[in-house]
Parts: C-alpha cells; sequence; structure tokens
C-alpha cells in the first residue's frame, strides 16, 4: 500500500508541480514563515516569548534530527524510494535527477515541519494560524513523495515523532516557565495581528504557483 500510493503521486508530474514541490521542499524558501511566527509571538509575549519558542523549537529538533540519526533510522533500516540501491529507483520520476540517499524512516523534514506547527499552535492558539501552518506541514511532506525522497510511511512516522517531542517539550515549558504564556490573548490589537504568520503561508505559496508558471 505505501508503495502503491508512492507511485500514485510521484507519477502525476509535469514540469510545473516539478518546481513547485521543490521550491515546497526546500526549508529556507519558508523563511518568510517563520519571521512571520516570531513577530507576532514578540508582539504578544514579548522577546521571553521568542525565547521560548526558539528554545522550543530548536530543542525539539536538536532531539528529532538525532533520534532519527542515531536511532531510529538505523534501527529500521528502510531505504528511501529513490535510493540507488532499492530496487523501485529506477521507476520512479526523478526531478533534475536528485535522488535521496541511505535511510528514510521517518522523514526529519515531516518531523521538524510538524514539530513547528505543533509548537506555533500552542503558543498563538488560533484556528487559522493553526489551519494555515497545517496546510505548509502537509504541503512540505507532499513534496517530499512526489520527489520520491521518501514513502508515505517515512512521513507518518515524521508525524508521530513530532507530536510526542512537541507534547515533551510543552510538558517541559508548562512546568519551568509557565509564565511565559501570559501575555494578553484577548487584546484587539493582537487579535489583528495574529493572523499574519497564516497570510504569510498563503504569498509563500502563492510565490511557489507563480514561480512554477513561469519557470
Amino acid at each position: 500500500m505505501d508503495t502503491e500510493i508512492l507511485f500514485l503521486i510521484n507519477g502525476h508530474y509535469n514540469a510545473f508541480w516539478d518546481t513547485f514541490m521543490t521550491l515546497a521542499s526546500h526549508k529556507f524558501t519558508w523563511v518568510a514563515v517563520y519571521i512571520s511566527v516570531l513577530f507576532v509571538v514578540w508582539k504578544r509575549y514579548s522577546w521571553r516569548g521568542v525565547l521560548g519558542v526558539l528554545l522550543m523549537i530548536g530543542v525539539g529538533m536538536l532531539f528529532t534530527d538525532w533520534a532519527n540519526a542515531h536511532l531510529l533510522r538505523p534501527w529500521i533500516g528502510r531505504l528511501r524510494p529513490s535510493d540507488i540501491d532499492n530496487p523501485i529507483a529506477p521507476l520512479l520520476h526523478l526531478v533534475d535527477g536528485r535522488r535521496g540517499g541511505g535511510y528514510g524512516m521517518p522523514s526529519a523534514h515531516s518531523a521538524n515541519v510538524w514539530l513547528l506547527t505543533f509548537v506555533v499552535t500552542y503558543w498563538l492558539r488560533n484556528r487559522i494560524v493553526a489551519a494555515a501552518m497545517s496546510v505548509m506541514a502537509l504541503t512540505v511532506c507532499y513534496s517530499r513523495i512526489y520527489l520520491a525522497f521518501h514513502y508515505p510511511g517515512d512521513i507518518l512516522g515524521g508525524f508521530a515523532l513530532a507530536a510526542v517531542v512537541a507534547a515533551f517539550v510543552i510538558w517541559v515549558q508548562q512546568r519551568l516557565s509557565p509564565q511565559l504564556m501570559e501575555g494578553d490573548v484577548t487584546d484587539s490589537k493582537h487579535n489583528r495581528i495574529i493572523i499574519i504568520p497564516a497570510v504569510v503561508v498563503a504569498g509563500t505559496m502563492a510565490a511557489f504557483l507563480l514561480a512554477a508558471a513561469v519557470g
């Protein structure tokens, strides 16, 4: 089933989606979203909130990357779809010949983008922002399958890892420094600016679509 879904997604390709998915897959193309999140956190919780968010995300990502590299991937031992030693690799569409190498379960991209989504949702507590961050995460995850860097199961594994790590860092934050969450969540000015990350997510994806159409 996992392989069939991979072939279904990877097999429906064209130049437009090759460009879009390549842009969506690169973590630095979403930098405007990261900046907008920190700006809104700063406006709501001051610089202490920014520090708290950065610590939670930073520590969480360090742990997910360490767990991937030293525990989960070596233990599971599942090759990426496009790894040259994977028997299905010759059957896949590779954008510009790029292929993933080595083990890919769970997906680090999936783990990190969902960890970011969970932490941001926890701090900002706004349905529009939560939906926009989730759309961003789903787009990144879909792109990793489209580009044949991961099986769908790898993506789900990254999601599960992110959920566990996010729950842990949130639990730690609530016990060590709950005062960081004492910003005014009802102030009308804050309510107006809180959707900025959602607007930036939409703008970033629109830029990807435009770049894919032009290129």
